[in-house]
């Protein structure tokens, strides 16, 4: 019985046994990082199980018995581990993470690295990913939304071009406000364009003083370091991208008078309110028969309708007569100028390296073409980096950088709205009635004799246009030519001796060199350079800069506590050379070569800048059981700029606290790390950026030095002459003193991220520019004074909503940063010789204590007066004899601020005057500066697709709406601009209600006023912008790997896809306070691209 028991038994288990190795299958996969990079020896097991694991090859790859419904556990010594249950496929590949417990993550500072949760400053990291997923050709243009507290202005939207970079307000007033950038370790001179976004492993910026006053006098602004592609031991990696785009312009633009027969009525309507004012007995009569012809009419070569001038409008209607036609209907100047351009771009990478070399090399081409007629921007670049160890106590390494590009810009004066040659000013002002070519007398279109084609009209002959007289900006384009050559050579050459575990000596060598060769021809022919029978200006920059750094440093633990610091010697060396020649009347057309010109214009010159930095500095970081953080620094900076003080002492403190770690936090489990930070530092400023010495008025300058010029007359004699700016030899920095408090903070099981910074940023002698009336033949003299304050509170916070528990799965992420920033004039300045002022009027601000520099101080717009259309705006004045009204005993205040200052029992009184110049300048309670201003971002995955979008946003503060007013405003006489839609609304007659001035052909003195700055012309900037989106596909890998391929994404974007704003055609990102139509407006992107890794 026993016997036979126990063959049951064993025939039950055989079965079972059976039944559970039929149910298991080969589930095989490839382990890969966070860059997608295969990860070699990881450890493959079963839950539960303790035989049966494998590890994964040096391609990342594994094969393991399992069943369905079994899991499989992933880990690896720095990684998170992680789980993924067997289904019904045999293929099962993670993506595993850095995990935060084991590895914190390691950011890139001041002269070294540091974990994220042991940094005491701000330092925020930009990876590599975000940056890729724009189509920026300038890094600068790409960190816009990715910080909080950087405020990035696009300026000008030609493929190329720099953005300009603002961290934590305004650090001066007429001194340097842009931030360092810090390639590699070295401090950065030279065209940011030169550098590919391709090459760039990552980007951290800097903000306050804790991380910055190790770079002394060159951080006072912030410090942005950028980190390039380095190599890594193991299999050696060869990526590919390439990406095709779209360039074209989408974002809104102002509402114009687009329709002939519209502007043309509206012009007669400006002759008949001037004769109506003017006393004409027949206003409209007066309209019809000067509308063409005659000193005060449009050419009559300009009339496209098939009828006389003074018999096109009707004046009961005051509108084009029913049954007139066009005889031809101008071609718009938008769409002559204004076209797609198509981006092409291919990024080579190759990296690898093993335990003694490693090595990446880089290969770039960009082809930008603007959507604006003849610009665009070509660059090609090549970089290789390389780290060699030949010794266990000395690593060498290096990296050279090459960049060719050529700028072609076919708007001169781009920002200037003035400007003949300004694309942007033409296409928005130009009234629809002037065609973009020449007509004959029938309206036929005339041939070009010179370039054949149709001839462009240059307004000057046989009809003299009235707007852009003798000049075609559409045609220069073609014909003329505007581009600059850069070439950029970067190296950086360094070695790293380790005396022991614990002490190291770093030394390295940094050399840069850029070159611009700029070439601006006119033809002969027409335009600009038909007078000067061709034209021809050529200009050389060179910048040379060398830096050289020497660095002891000692890093080692003692138990619980660890020390980490090192002592250095920095200097650099900058020179700038600029030559420039010029020479008219052309041997040869289309050469750019000056000796094919017969004639010089001007004389030939050139001349050389140049300073010099000595630095001598020192820095400390202490932590004790990883809980509480100390870093000191101290930085000492001689200055050539100077010629008295040159030295300058700067330095910080900062204090970290990891009240995650303690005890009376244990039991919170909804918290995963929290940390509070403070930091306290005294930084400087030498006035100038690292890429010239040109101060706000134009003046080149060395700080403490008079400028002299050389002159040379025709018989050769050489005379000199002062420069306009007189020196001020006691000159010296500008000091700031940061203060900060923070916290850094992730909850709820990794799933939110919450960071919040709060300082204050006092800057006290800062440099001013005083207007100079005692010393003949100056202009200006720059001395030290006054006081600044910029204080603001950021944060940053992600969610992540949904968390992949692999790569199938869903995920979703959302983040969103922003600043809350205030600025204000704390002390005025106060001159040694000419005192002090109660408010300095720059432009449409007004600076004075207690107000932002960017406080807009504007006569106050008071409406239109509805008898006869005058714009009006307030006077304020003293009421002396106390009556409420304004009479010849009382006075008038020109100034409020400087007269209520002198005069503080004023009684002041209101009343509104018809003469602009008659009223007050006051504090319209507005200021530039917004509320509110940041970014938000979504990301999401699912199976092999990935989406990103960011949007942009700012809420509160003004903008000076120049390109409105533009359009606002008559000119001297009749058709010399266009108008925006909004003069639709217009005063036209006696008893009309509006808040829009007359049109009247400058009927009197004060009709060309209307146009002027004040705070009519305010206008919200709040804006809600959507800056990028992407869309991404990686094929699977049971397909690639069959092409040898290690990873194919294929991938769609856009960006400036939309600006939603306070006014159709105004963009606040492009510029600080205003707005302006005379500048390249960002263009829209649409991008296709593929990346493949080997």
């Amino acid at each position: 019985m026993k016997s036979k028991f126990t063959w049951i038994f064993t025939l039950i288990m055989a079965f079972f046994i059976q039944f559970a190795f039929a149910q298991q299958k080969t589930v095989s996969g490839v382990v890969t990082d966070a860059q997608g990079m295969p990860i070699p020896g990881v450890t493959v097991s079963i839950k539960g199980q303790t035989a049966g694991g494998v590890q994964t090859d040096f391609d990342g790859k594994y094969a393991i018995q399992a069943s369905q419904s079994q899991k499989i556990v992933f880990s690896f010594v720095g990684m998170a581990t992680q789980e993924v249950t067997v289904g019904a496929s045999n293929t099962v590949s993670v993506q595993l993470a850095d995990d935060s417990k084991l590895l914190d993550e390691v950011i890139v500072v001041g002269y070294g690295t540091a974990t994220k949760e042991g940094y005491t400053g701000t330092a925020t990291k930009i990876e590599a990913k975000n940056l890729e997923a724009k189509a920026a050709t300038n890094i600068s243009q790409a960190l816009r939304g990715e910080v909080a507290g950087v405020n990035v202005i696009t300026g000008s939207g030609a493929p190329g071009s720099d953005a300009t970079i603002r961290i934590r307000g305004f650090g001066s007033v007429n001194g340097n406000q842009a931030p360092l950038y810090v390639v590699d370790g070295a401090p950065y001179s030279s065209d940011i364009s030169a550098l590919n976004q391709a090459d760039v492993e990552s980007i951290t910026v800097l903000k306050d003083a804790a991380a910055t006053s190790i770079y002394g006098s060159r951080g006072a602004n912030g410090v942005i370091l950028i980190t390039t592609k380095q190599g890594k031991a193991g299999k050696s990696v060869i990526s590919v991208d390439f990406r095709t785009s779209i360039n074209t312009q989408m974002l809104p633009t102002y509402n114009t008078i687009t329709s002939p027969e519209e502007y043309i009525g509206i012009e007669w309507s400006q002759l008949k309110t001037q004769a109506a004012l003017n006393g004409n007995p027949n206003p409209a009569g007066y309209a019809s028969a000067n509308l063409y012809g005659g000193n005060v009419g449009i050419n009559n070569g300009y009339n496209i309708w098939d009828v006389p001038g003074d018999q096109l409008i009707d004046p009961a209607t005051g509108q084009v007569r029913a049954g007139v036609n066009r005889r031809f209907t101008p071609t718009t100047w938008k769409d002559a100028a204004f076209g797609t351009g198509i981006r092409k771009e291919a990024n080579l990478q190759m990296s690898g390296g093993n335990e003694t070399t490693k090595y990446s090399t880089s290969f770039g081409y960009l082809d930008d073409e603007g959507y604006v007629v003849n610009s665009g921007y070509k660059r090609y670049t090549t970089r290789i980096n390389l780290e060699h160890k030949p010794k266990d106590w000395l690593t060498v390494g290096g990296n050279i950088a090459y960049t060719g590009g050529r700028y072609k810009n076919s708007s001169s004066d781009e920002g200037d709205s003035g400007s003949s040659g300004n694309i942007f000013a033409l296409t928005n002002n130009t009234p629809t009635i002037y065609d973009v070519y020449l007509r004959d007398t029938n309206g036929n279109l005339v041939a070009d004799p010179i370039f054949g084609g149709n001839r462009y009209d240059y307004g000057n002959s046989p009809y003299v246009r009235r707007v852009w007289n003798s000049t075609n900006g559409i045609g220069d384009a073609h014909y003329d030519l505007n581009q600059n050559d850069a070439t950029t050579l970067l190296g950086n050459f360094n070695f790293n001796i380790n005396f022991t575990k614990w002490l190291t000596f770093e030394a390295r060598y940094n050399g840069q060199y850029q070159s611009f060769d700029n070439s601006s021809r006119q033809n002969q022919w027409y335009g600009s350079g038909f007078s000067s029978e061709g034209f021809l200006s050529k200009s050389t920059q060179k910048i040379n800069n060398q830096n050289f750094l020497q660095l002891l440093r000692f890093k080692k633990e003692f138990g619980e506590h660890s020390v980490e610091a090192f002592v250095a010697h920095e200097s650099t060396d900058w020179k700038y050379q600029v030559s420039s020649a010029a020479a008219q009347k052309a041997i040869l057309p289309n050469t750019l070569d000056l000796y094919q010109y017969t004639t010089p214009f001007g004389r030939a010159q050139s001349y050389t800048r140049r300073w010099t930095l000595e630095s001598y500095f020192a820095q400390l970081n202490y932590n004790y059981a990883q809980k509480y953080y100390l870093t000191a620094s101290v930085r000492r900076d001689g200055s050539s700029t100077f010629l008295k003080d040159r030295w300058g002492t700067f330095g910080s403190v900062g204090l970290g606290w990891i009240l995650s770690k303690e005890n009376f936090l244990a039991n919170a489990k909804f918290v995963n790390f929290l940390k509070l930070k403070a930091s306290y530092g005294v930084i400087g400023d030498r006035g100038i950026t690292e890429t010239n010495q040109q101060t706000q008025g134009g003046v080149w300058i060395m700080n403490g030095y008079q400028n002299f010029l050389i002159n040379q007359t025709d018989s050769g004699e050489y005379s000199f002459s002062a420069g306009a700016e007189l020196a001020n030899p006691d000159l010296t920095w500008e000091t700031s003193y940061v203060s900060q408090v923070g916290l850094e903070s992730t909850f709820f099981n990794n799933s939110l991220d919450v960071n919040v910074d709060y300082y204050v940023k006092d800057t006290k002698d800062l440099f001013f520019n005083q207007q100079l009336a005692l010393y003949p033949g100056y202009s200006i003299q720059r001395y030290n004074s006054g006081k600044l304050r910029n204080s603001g509170l950021e944060f940053d916070v992600q969610g992540h909503i949904i968390k992949a528990s692999n790569p199938a799965d869903l995920s979703l992420s959302i983040g969103v940063n922003g600043e809350i920033f205030k600025n204000k004039l704390v002390e005025v300045p106060v001159h040694p010789e000419y005192g002090s002022k109660d408010i300095q009027v720059e432009g449409s601000y007004g600076w004075a204590k207690g107000h932002s520099i960017y406080d807009y101080y504007l006569r106050e717009w008071a409406g239109v007066n509805p008898s006869n259309g005058a714009a009006m705006w307030n006077l304020y004045y003293d009421d002396i004899n106390g009556n409420g009204v304004f009479d010849s005993a009382d006075v008038r205040i020109n100034n409020m601020n400087v007269y209520t200052n002198a005069n503080p029992n004023a009684k002041v009184g209101r009343t509104t005057t018809e003469n602009y110049s008659d009223a007050t300048l006051k504090f319209t309670g507005k200021s530039a500066i917004p509320k509110i201003r940041g970014s938000f971002r979504l990301n999401a995955g699912y199976k092999n697709f990935d989406f990103t979008a960011q949007f942009g946003y700012s809420i509160g503060g003004y903008v000076m709406d120049n390109g409105y007013a533009e359009l606002m405003s008559t000119g001297s006489l009749i058709g010399s601009t266009n108008f925006h839609t909004d003069i639709r609304e217009r005063w036209q007659q006696p008893g009309d209600i509006t808040n829009v001035p007359r049109l009247a052909n400058n009927a009197t003195s004060a009709d060309g006023t209307f146009g002027s700055a004040s705070n009519r012309f305010l206008t919200k900037a709040d804006y809600l912008s959507l800056n990028n989106v992407r869309l991404g596909y990686t094929i699977p890998e049971r397909f690639t790997e069959k092409l040898h391929v290690s990873l194919i994404n294929l991938y769609l974007s856009g960006d400036n896809l939309m600006m939603i704003s306070a006014r159709k055609g105004l963009n606040p990102q492009t510029m600080i306070a205003s707005s302006n139509s005379g500048i390249y407006m960002p263009m829209t992107i649409f991008s296709f691209g593929a990346k493949v890794q080997f």
